[in-house]
C-alpha cells in the first residue's frame, strides 16, 4: 500500500528521496497505524526532498495508512 499510495499521490519527482521516503513511511505507519497529518509531518521530519514533493507524500503516507489497516503490510 505505501508503494502504491506514493503512485496515486504523486508523491515522487526525481526519484532521489523516494526509497528513503517509503522506508520511512512504512517504518512510521508500523508504529503509528492511524495519524494524523501533524504526526507524519513530525515522524517524516529527518526526510528531505529537493524537489519539493512534500505535500504528496504526506497524501500518500495518510492513504497508505488509510488502507494498511494497522501497518501490518508494505
Amino acid at each position: 500500500p505505501v508503494v502504491q499510495a506514493f503512485v496515486d499521490h504523486d508523491a515522487q519527482q526525481c526519484g532521489y528521496c523516494t526509497p528513503g521516503f517509503v522506508v520511512a513511511a512504512k517504518g512510521f505507519l508500523d508504529a503509528n497505524p492511524k495519524p494524523t497529518l501533524e504526526q507524519v509531518n513530525d515522524g517524516l521530519g529527518g526526510n528531505l526532498c529537493r524537489c519539493g514533493t512534500y505535500v504528496g507524500v504526506r497524501a500518500a503516507v495518510l492513504d497508505a495508512a488509510s488502507k494498511m489497516k494497522g501497518g501490518s503490510r508494505g
